[in-house]
């Protein structure tokens, strides 16, 4: 069951926003286009080419993603998080539920946001159908806004139950390397949190500790006078 959840989480991630990409690539490149062809009596090779298509194609639109829409979900208000991967190493299990089940579908929607943007405006541009008018314009704009609300839903419940996920391994003293995979975490990989300052009073009784002679120490100076 873990097996087909994470089959799943990246067919629907990666494969599905591909080959809508990919249908934005077959006006111009009409090999595609015979991949993309519902009667395929040649037999397995073009049907096995599209998908590879779509997976390269999907992953080049999650690193438009990255560069584009995360960024804007930045200045919208979705911090970016900042994890201890050792910590989080710790529980791999309750991390990866929490990738399955947000960070897949935030990809989804995002990544899927990217691939109808650029197919919507190749087909619109060149007219290619006389269907595409105003109103499949305000379709469009449509859909494209609910895509981009579930995604900064999905990208936040994900970092937001990260952070409760890490505990104390959540650190406020770097500003954390930028992934295009969504997982920022600290240069290295594992860097420790940082140690916390010690109190006053603690510092305070350790002075006196230090300062103050040991009885045994006095009762030598005793033996020697």
């Amino acid at each position: 069951m873990d097996i087909l959840s994470r089959q799943f989480g990246l067919v629907i991630a990666y494969l599905l926003p591909g080959f809508i990409a990919l249908i934005g690539v077959a006006p111009f490149v009409p090999m595609v286009a015979g991949w993309l062809r519902a009667d395929q009596s040649g037999g397995f090779g073009a049907p096995l080419y599209a998908l590879l298509a779509a997976t390269a194609a999907g992953m080049i639109v999650s690193c438009f993603r990255w560069f584009l829409v995360d960024q804007i979900l930045l200045m919208t208000g979705v911090e970016r998080p900042r994890f201890n991967a050792q910590a989080l190493e710790q529980n791999p299990s309750a991390f990866n539920y929490l990738i399955e089940n947000h960070y897949r579908y935030f990809q989804f929607y995002a990544n899927t946001f990217v691939a109808v943007i650029w197919t919507y405006f190749i087909y619109r541009s060149h007219s290619t159908s006389s269907h595409l008018t105003f109103g499949s314009d305000a379709g469009v704009m449509l859909l494209c806004a609910v895509l981009f609300a579930g995604s900064r839903d999905a990208l936040g419940k994900f970092r937001t139950r990260s952070r409760l996920l890490a505990g104390q391994a959540v650190t406020n003293f770097c500003n954390g390397e930028i992934m295009t995979n969504g997982i920022d975490h600290n240069s290295g990989g594992g860097s420790s949190p940082e140690k916390s300052p010690v109190p006053a009073k603690a510092k305070k009784i350790k002075a006196e500790a230090v300062s103050k002679p040991q009885p045994i120490q006095a009762n030598q100076k005793q033996a020697k006078q």
